[in-house]
């Protein structure tokens, strides 16, 4: 329990300053991380472009919630450690992308948490994300939650979605070695 309040304050402290601070500052940039600015590999995955942007992914965030109940707390928790993996998957995926912000690409995460602990509403929900990424991916589609010229990083979303299967897989064989303890 301990581990897990630590990792939800932590959760919330880099919700809080990524979009407190100057976005300039927190955001994932390719070249200031590549200067070393290692923060950013956290902080860009919880700062946004505009408030409409934050609060559009943290509805996302609460209605995986309701959906998932109790079951969310160890996905939410697993978040601030799985975003310096993302945005390392973002360098390698998405050469061109030179800024990032937002917490969608981590909700690919919490997407497959609800697709595992959110009944078939859950599943339902997932595969409606999983269409989404699809088109995105396809067309370059923008979101009306983004300023005008900023597109939909799906590669981030992917990125998400990899790292809740590995979630998944690491939960499991976590819950596994338990049973057999």
């Amino acid at each position: 329990m301990p581990a897990e309040r630590l990792l939800l304050g932590t959760l919330v402290t880099l919700t809080a300053a990524a979009n407190l601070l100057p976005g300039d500052a927190m955001e994932w940039s390719r070249q200031a991380i590549g200067q070393g600015q290692a923060w950013r590999l956290w902080t860009g995955q919880f700062c946004h472009w505009s408030t409409l942007h934050l609060a559009g992914n943290l509805a996302a965030v609460g209605a995986i919630a309701l959906i998932t109940g109790r079951g969310i707390r160890r996905w939410l928790c697993a978040l601030p450690v799985l975003a310096p993996l993302l945005s390392l998957f973002l360098l390698a995926s998405a050469p061109a992308l030179t800024h990032y912000r937002g917490l969608s690409g981590l909700v690919g995460v919490l997407i497959v948490g609800a697709m595992l602990e959110g009944g078939t509403i859950g599943r339902l929900l997932g595969l409606g994300y999983l269409a989404k990424l699809g088109v995105d991916a396809l067309s370059g589609n923008s979101s009306p939650l983004l300023p005008d010229g900023i597109t939909t990083t799906w590669q981030a979303h992917l990125g998400g979605v990899l790292l809740g299967v590995i979630t998944a897989a690491g939960l499991r064989w976590n819950h596994l070695g338990r049973r057999s303890g």
